[in-house]
C-alpha cells in the first residue's frame, strides 16, 4: 500500500506564487498593455485634434481681422465718365432743356411747358414739366427718364442724365389724350467742402500769485524861506 506524501510547504508556496505570477502575465498582456495602447493612441488623436481646432480658430481671426480693414476701391476710368454723364459737375441747362425734348419726342408725347428752376447747395435741381399723349406714351416717358441710369449686375450704366420723378398728376385731355404734370430733379455734382482743422485750446492760467506793487507818496516841500538876501540885512 502506497501512502502519498503531503508535498513540502516550499514546494506549495512555489506553486501558489508561480500561479499568481502566469495569472498577472495573462492580465498584463491580455487587458491592461492592449488598454494603455488605446489610451496613447486616443491621447495622440486628442492633441492633433487641438492642433487643428487651434489652427482653424487662428485662420478665422485673420480672416476677420482681414476683413476688418475696408479694401481700397478700383476706380475705373469707365466708372468716372458715367458718373460724370449722370451727375455733371456744372448745370448747363440748355443741354437738360435739349435732354428732356428729345426724350419726350422719343416717347411719342407732347412736351408742353418746361419750368426749372436754380440748383440748391446740394446740387439737387428741381423741374417741373406738362406733356400731353395717352397713357401709354406718358407711360413711356416715366420709363426712359427713369432708365438713363441704372445699375446692373453692380455696375453704373449711364445714358444721360440722372432724373428722378417726384409727382406725377394726370387729367383727361379730350378723346385719349392726357394731360400731365411730372414734377421731377436732377444733380449736378457739388464737391463736399474740405473741413477746417480745428485749433487746439488753450487752458486759461490759474496762477493766483498776488503780484507786490509799491506805491511812494512824494510829499510837496512847504519851504517858504525867499531865496534872496535876508531882510534882515536889508537897508
Amino acid at each position: 500500500m502506497n501512502v502519498k506524501r503531503p508535498l513540502p510547504k516550499g514546494a506549495v508556496i512555489g506553486g501558489i506564487v508561480g500561479a499568481g505570477l502566469v495569472v498577472l502575465l495573462i492580465g498584463w498582456f491580455g487587458l491592461v498593455r492592449p488598454q494603455s495602447h488605446k489610451a496613447a493612441s486616443l491621447a495622440k488623436q486628442t492633441t492633433s485634434v487641438q492642433q487643428e481646432i487651434a489652427a482653424n480658430l487662428a485662420q478665422i481671426a485673420a480672416q476677420k481681422t482681414a476683413s476688418a480693414v475696408p479694401a481700397a476701391p478700383q476706380i475705373r476710368v469707365a466708372d468716372v465718365y458715367k458718373l460724370a454723364k449722370a451727375m455733371p459737375s456744372n448745370v448747363d441747362m440748355p443741354d437738360i432743356l435739349l435732354e428732356l425734348d428729345q426724350v419726350a419726342k422719343d416717347a411719342g408725347v407732347q412736351l408742353q411747358t418746361i419750368a426749372p428752376g436754380a440748383p440748391d447747395a446740394t446740387g439737387k435741381i428741381d423741374l417741373a414739366l406738362t406733356v400731353q399723349g395717352d397713357f401709354f406714351t406718358v407711360t413711356d416717358l416715366l420709363y426712359r427718364l427713369r432708365n438713363f441710369v441704372s445699375v446692373r449686375d453692380g455696375a453704373l450704366q449711364a445714358s444721360g442724365r440722372l432724373f428722378d420723378v417726384d409727382n406725377l398728376s394726370i387729367s383727361p385731355s379730350g378723346g385719349s389724350k392726357v394731360s400731365a404734370s411730372i414734377s421731377l430733379h436732377t444733380y449736378q455734382y457739388v464737391p463736399a467742402a474740405p473741413v477746417a482743422p480745428v485749433a487746439p485750446v488753450t487752458p486759461a492760467s490759474t496762477d493766483t500769485s498776488s503780484t507786490s506793487t509799491d506805491t511812494t507818496t512824494t510829499t510837496p516841500s512847504t519851504d517858504t524861506t525867499p531865496s534872496g538876501p535876508s531882510a534882515a540885512g536889508a537897508p
